[in-house]
């Protein structure tokens, strides 16, 4: 579709001769360390420098609550132009904002409001289209128009409705929250969820938009039906999966399936906080903190990559790659006090963003920082964004940095370590250099 002119906010200029500054070792506990500065919070709109690392932050929404944030890590909130965010609202449903100015919650930027969408994804190539679920419906919106069209309605598939007849509690299909389409949005994967039985997933099945069929159904059993996500790959060659290490069965950790789910295959010991995404040289992947090592991990998405189990010692014979180190460890002047989010929307590259609790010391290098990880399977390379500029005292106020799907901005939410436990957040937003794909190649 066609939108009205008006683009993005203009970002400033880096001076010439801008670098970042790359971790010498992202293995280690032990890095360089910028303690986080206590300057004053910037006025909205106006572009300051980070004091530790020299990139260009700008505070772009007002905070009111919840209202002026965006959902999570994993999704880029921004559409493919640039042009329009999605926040979340308190009620429940979710604001398009213009970015042509700041604040971007100002009233005067606002396109429209959802209404009876979950799980709103952008389009990755229209501007103007959010994907999302309605009940047993895979809807897309036109967010101008306000013209919604019924893409799926699994009612009254062949393979879905006898079991929404047999199992009447069953009431929506689902990706638990986290998971997404494949990236030309033709392979979707979902849980028919059900009241009963504490709500639990009933069945997984994958869909294929360009046949219209469902190309495999599974009945999870109740000692399945621990899953944080269900999703495609990126390319969408698999089912992703993510049970918990208390399931049996075909559900036990990340579990990655294929299309027909007939074979699945175990590549993590759990689920932990993650995204899927594109490697250096364009393979699918996930990244995840791995619970057992305690670093981030590059799985890639084959029947070669293997979980580290409990009593298991190092990656030797699992094919998956150590990232980056989180240094847990209370008794070390140098451990690790913060949480982590991943996102990985830009091809060959991750964000991984911090969250800290009030009271906890910033002791770790990793600490109230924003960290950008380079896929490169070969040699991974990490460098410094920037800080945080937050306490997390309430869920909302978890950073869950996001980078968007061409790697030109990130945001994250951010109290300015007022107030934590309070819910009021804004958005800050790191605009990237024009050419930081060179930077950090």
């Amino acid at each position: 579709m066609e939108l009205p002119a008006s683009g993005p906010r203009e970002s400033e200029d880096y001076p010439p001769g801008f670098t970042f500054m790359e971790v010498p070792d992202p293995l280690s506990g032990d890095n360089p360390h910028c303690p986080e500065p206590d300057i004053s919070m910037p006025e909205t709109g106006v572009t300051f420098t980070d004091a530790c690392y020299s990139t260009l932050l700008t505070k772009v929404t007002e905070a009111d609550g919840i209202n002026g944030r965006h959902e999570y890590s994993r999704f880029d909130p921004f559409n493919a132009d640039g042009s329009m965010i999605l926040l979340v609202r308190d009620d429940g449903d979710f604001a398009v904002y213009r970015t042509a100015s700041c604040p971007y919650n100002h009233a005067e930027n606002r396109v429209a409001v959802t209404s009876a969408m979950e799980e709103p994804r952008w389009d990755r190539e229209d501007p103007g289209v959010l994907w999302g679920l309605d009940g047993f419906q895979i809807v897309r919106d036109d967010v101008v128009s306000g013209e919604r069209t019924v893409v799926k309605d699994f009612s009254s598939d062949p393979a879905i409705a006898p079991l929404l007849a047999a199992e009447p509690d069953i009431y929506r299909i689902t990706m638990r929250e986290e998971g997404e389409a494949s990236y030309d949005r033709r392979y979707w994967a979902c849980v028919l969820q059900g009241e009963e039985d504490d709500y639990r997933a009933r069945y997984i099945f994958c869909w294929d938009r360009e046949a219209d069929e469902v190309l495999g159904l599974y009945e999870v059993q109740p000692g399945e039906s621990d899953i944080d996500w269900v999703g495609m790959s990126p390319l969408g060659n698999w089912v992703l999966i993510g049970g918990m290490d208390g399931n049996s069965g075909n559900i036990v950790g990340l579990t990655m399936a294929d299309r027909q789910l007939r074979e699945f295959h175990r590549i993590d010991y759990t689920t932990a906080h993650a995204d899927v995404g594109l490697d250096a040289d364009g393979n699918e992947v996930v990244v995840m903190q791995n619970s057992q090592t305690d670093n981030v991990d590059m799985l890639p998405l084959n029947h070669d990559t293997q979980p580290i189990l409990e009593g298991q010692a190092g990656y030797a014979g699992t094919d998956r790659i150590p990232l980056l180190q989180l240094f847990y460890d209370s008794e070390s002047p140098d451990g690790f006090s913060s949480g982590v989010h991943i996102s990985c929307n830009a091809d060959g590259y991750c964000l991984v963003s911090t969250h800290i609790e009030p009271g906890a010391d910033e002791r770790n290098w990793l600490d109230r920082t924003n960290v950008l990880i380079r896929l490169d399977p070969r040699h991974p390379r990490a460098f410094y964004l920037s800080k945080i500029y937050n306490t997390t005292g309430e869920y909302w106020e978890e950073t869950h940095g996001a980078m968007s799907n061409d790697g030109s901005r990130m945001v994250w939410a951010c109290n300015w370590n007022r107030d934590p436990g309070c819910e009021e957040v804004f958005l800050l937003q790191l605009d990237m250099p024009s050419h930081w794909r060179e930077l950090t190649e």
